[in-house]
This record gives structure tokens, sequence and C-alpha cells, in this order.
């Protein structure tokens, strides 16, 4: 991130350079004088301290002065080691410290100081380290060493009796000296926020007067986040209120309004700070209350979204108030309004206006309505010619697309890809229903795999049998196996009498089915295999043998199991 440089201070840099070397000198004399008054001292080293070897080399002269000037002999009175990353007199050129008090350029001196003996060869990629200041340096060494993302390392290891120093081309700040963008900057794990903030060309905005508070994800949460299409800028407004919020003032909760316009819900307890946003999300403050010059950053870990969350973006829809008064009865609106992502296919009020909801349970209301929800972003693009997706109820949905997109071969998908923060919704002319809420003729129809023993069923005249009281057990052939037998010479009732070979009249479920003949509908028996694997095989009367592939498919009047075969009666 580009920062615009101030240059208020420039008398400043020779008398605070000057400063800090002289600081290193009386504490270098203090060590000497403590020596006499204790007896002999030991043969002096070969290499001097810091602050001898800095007066040695004329490219800290600066440096020196204003170490001197700025008194920092009670900083730096240990005897170290220390690791000092020294500006050279070309770094101090660009810098006018006049505006400081000497408060402050202690301050800014000892930010380029650490306690400990770090030599370039002990560096990882990325590291911070805490300075004298408080606050820390953000290193990284990837072909040359550089400091917050600012200075880089000139001449690296130059060796001194207490510690080492490295020289660098630029002067670095504290936060306290800096404005909200070069708070971001300097941080290596906030790379890819001050990246986003330079190519939507904001950095300008947020090095104003302010104050401003930023909320800044990580790296990581950029990496993790789903912002679909959004516009960036305008997420990255969404991060940034318009003044300063520092933690010790929150509330337990409260909402406030940010650059972008949308509101985020800030919570406070037991010492942690959590951010709220438009798709229900919720994130964590890592790091707060990082103070600079125009505002403060809170790190977190997390990228906050301003888009509307499902039920948001239902509710301002208009056309889906019945189903918005159903998930709020059933608790399911605090659900569509976490993280995600999505897939609703949501019946307009047009399609819940048949549709008596009063005689439903809670219970039963909610397993309905989570059967029009799926786990996942389903764009209709996305969308094959036929596929069955699992409901967060965990019965499946039987999508065809061909020209239109079908649900359940029941709901058309009126309007598409309504896009919501966290997921998307399709509007659909119908309600759907779980199996357990339909006949086996509700069960058989929704499924694309099983059109052609609809079609036989209508043709036969037998639907509104199959609709009845029951019980039934309906043996349910697949396409593929209607397309191994010709049925097209067949009359009316021949085709009726081989579908009702395929139906029990009682229910049978799988674990109740054993070895042996049964007789069906169509007065024929039928041949019962339970197989060692626990498979079951079905023989009819002209010695074919189909396999159940998939059992209790169970329903108001009965149970599907779905065969591999056409069953004949002889």
């Amino acid at each position: 991130m580009e920062t615009t440089t101030h240059n208020p201070y420039k008398n400043l840099s020779k008398f605070l350079l000057r400063s800090f070397v002289a600081v290193l000198l009386v504490f270098a004399l203090q060590a000497c004088g403590d020596d006499d008054e204790n007896g002999p001292t030991d043969p002096p080293s070969e290499t001097g301290n810091i602050v001898e070897v800095a007066e040695s080399n004329d490219d800290f002269s600066d440096l020196v002065s204003a170490l001197s000037n700025a008194g920092l002999v009670s900083t730096l009175e240990d005897d170290g080691p220390f690791t000092v990353f020294a500006p050279t007199n070309d770094a101090f050129a660009g810098v006018d410290l006049s505006g400081f008090t000497e408060d402050q350029l202690v301050e800014i001196l000892s930010y380029h100081v650490v306690s400990g003996n770090i030599a370039s060869g002990d560096l990882s990629a990325e590291q911070s380290v805490e300075a004298l200041a408080g606050g820390n340096l953000f290193i990284t060494a990837d072909g040359e060493v550089r400091i917050n993302d600012n200075a880089t390392v000139v001449d690296a290891d130059i060796e001194a009796s207490n510690g080492v120093i490295h020289a660098i081309d630029q002067v670095v700040l504290p936060d306290s000296y800096q404005d909200v963008v070069g708070i971001i900057s300097k941080r290596y794990g906030l790379q890819s926020l001050e990246d986003a903030v330079v190519s939507e060309e904001l950095t300008a905005a947020l090095q104003g007067d302010g104050p401003f508070t930023v909320f800044a994800p990580t790296n990581d949460a950029f990496d993790n986040a789903e912002l679909g299409d959004q516009n960036l800028a305008e997420v990255l407004q969404y991060h940034v209120i318009p003044n300063e919020v520092l933690s010790g003032d929150l509330q337990a909760v409260q909402t406030v309004e940010t650059l972008q316009g949308e509101e985020l819900t800030i919570e406070a307890a037991d010492g942690s700070v959590t951010i709220t946003d438009n798709s229900g999300q919720t994130y964590e403050v890592t790091e707060a209350d990082l103070q600079g010059t125009n505002g403060i950053v809170h790190i977190i870990n997390g990228v906050l979204n301003p888009a509307p969350n499902i039920v948001d973006v239902a509710t301002e829809a208009g056309n889906f108030t019945t189903l918005v008064d159903a998930l709020g009865q059933t608790g399911l609106d605090e659900a569509l309004q976490g993280a995600g992502p999505f897939t609703v296919f949501a019946p307009t009020d047009d399609a819940f206006s048949g549709v008596d909801l009063s005689g439903f349970t809670n219970e039963q209301l909610t397993e309905i309505l989570q059967y029009h929800v799926v786990n996942a972003n389903i764009l209709s693009s996305d969308l094959e010619t036929q596929q069955s997706v699992a409901a967060l109820s965990e019965d499946s949905l039987f999508v065809t697309v061909n020209g239109e997109v079908v649900v359940n071969d029941a709901a058309t998908v009126i309007n598409a890809d309504i896009s919501a923060s966290n997921g998307t919704i399709h509007a659909v002319d119908n309600v759907l229903l779980p199996d357990s809420y339909q006949d086996v003729v509700g069960i058989v129809s929704k499924r694309y795999n099983l059109q052609a023993l609809e079609d036989a069923v209508v043709q036969a005249g037998l639907a509104g049998t199959l609709q009845g009281d029951g019980p039934f057990t309906v043996f349910a052939p697949t396409n593929a196996a209607f397309d191994e037998v010709d049925t097209s010479g067949l009359s009316d009732q021949e085709l009726q009498d081989i579908l009702e070979y395929h139906v029990l009249p009682q229910e049978v479920l799988s674990g109740d089915i054993e070895s042996g003949t049964v007789t069906t509908v169509n007065g024929a028996d039928l041949e019962v295999t339970v197989n060692n694997d626990g498979s079951v095989s079905l023989t009819d009367g002209a010695g074919n043998i189909a396999t159940v592939i998939t059992v209790d498919l169970q329903g108001t009047n009965g149970v599907v199991h779905i065969i591999d075969g056409v069953l004949l009666p002889s």
C-alpha cells in the first residue's frame, strides 16, 4: 500500500539522530565509571559497543547526534544485548523531526531498538519482534530483509560488543505516528487488505483526517472469503466506521453504520469483541486498538459481507411473505441468516395459496421448509439436464432442466438466481413435499428416473387406485428397466395387469422382508429372495430376476422400493 510521505519534520532529523547516539554514549561512559569504582577493568574488546561502532561509521553520524539529544540513557542502561535497526544519514535526509517533542523522539528512536541479538541468519520469512518503544516491528526476509514493508536493510550484521546493528534506508514509525493505512501496510499479515485498498483506490480517502475505525481482515480471512460478484470497494467501505471506536468504549451490544451505508452489530463480553455482518456471520476481533493519527485499527478473522442474507432478501422481495412468516415461526430464519452457503427453492405467496399449513405441527412444518433448502450455492447455470440434490431435511430433490427448471416434476422455477450474501434463492410456483408427506404415486412421479413407470400408471388408469388408503408396497422399475421391455403393443388392461403385479396389498419395509412367496394385487405370486449379502431379489412368473436397488421410500399410504427390472406375471 502506498502511503503519502509527510515531511513536516526535516530539521528534527539531525537532532533526533544526535540524541540516540549520545544516549548510548552516556550509557557506555557510565559503565566505564562503574568499572573504575569496582576495581580493575577487563581489557577492552576489539569490537566497541553499539555507540562506539556507530560513531566510527560516517553513515550513522545523524543517528549518533539524535541519540545524544534524545536522552535515551534510562532506556538503554542495560548491558544489552540490543539489535538496532539504524537509519543511515540518507534515511534521515527525507524526514523532518523538528515537530516532535523530546518524549516523542525517544519513542521513535527506541522503536528502532530490540532487546536481544538478532542476526540476519536468525530470520525466518516473516516475524514480528517487540521494540523497546513497546510496539512491534514486522520483518520479512525474502531475498532482502525489510522492516514494516517500508525500510530495507542495506548493511546487515554490523557487530558490537553489546549487540548488532542493521543499517536501514528509511526511518520506521510506531503505529501512533502513522495513519490507518500505514498501520495496515506495515503488517505482512494484512497484505491482502493492503492490496485491495490500493486496487480500489481507497488509499487517499483512508489517509484523510478521519477519524476512522477500520476492521482489518487477515490474509487468511481473504483467502476464505466468498463475496461472489459484489463490488470490492463497497465491501472494503463496509469495514470502516466514520468515527473512532476503542474496544474499551463498547457497550454489550451496539449497531453501527459503516462508511458503505449498511450496519454492523458489535458485541463485547468477557474481554472479547465480535462483529456480525449482514450475512449473519460473526467474526472475532483478534487484535484491538491499534491507534493511529487518524483513527484506529482492529484486526478481525473474517471478511465482513455487506450484502443482505437470504432471509433479508426474501423479506425485501415482498412476494415471499408466507415463507418468511413460516421461517420465523419455526426458527429457521436464524439458520438461513448464517454463513451458508444455501440454495433455497422458495415458494411464492401464490404457491402457498393452495396449501393449508395450519394442519402441520411445528416439527412437520420445519421438515417441509428444510426440504426446500440445499446446503450449497447452486446457480441455474450450474445445473445439468437431470440431478438429485440432498435437502436439509435429508431427503432428495430431483431437478430437471429442459428449457425451464423443474423440481420434483411439480414446481417450476419462475425467477432464478436471486443473489444473497450467503447463497441463492430460486422462486418456485409450488410447495415441495418430502416423501413422508406424499402417497406412493407422488413418490414415483417426483423422480425423473421413474418417469416411464409414472407414464404407464397414468396410461393404465391406476393413479387413482394407488392414491387410495392402501397401504401398498410398490416395486418400482426404473426407466432403464422399462427400456428393456417392449410394452408398446399391450392393451391398457394388459399394462394394468403388469403394473398390479408390482404392487403388494400391504406395507412391507426392507427390514420385514423375508424369503418366500408373496401374492400381488394382480393375484399372481412373486418369489422373494433375501440374499446372503442382505440384498433382495424378485423372481417373476416368467423366471426373470430383478434386484431391489433402493429401499424404504416411505409415504402416506405405503412404501416404494426401486428395482432394476420389469416384473411379468407370466
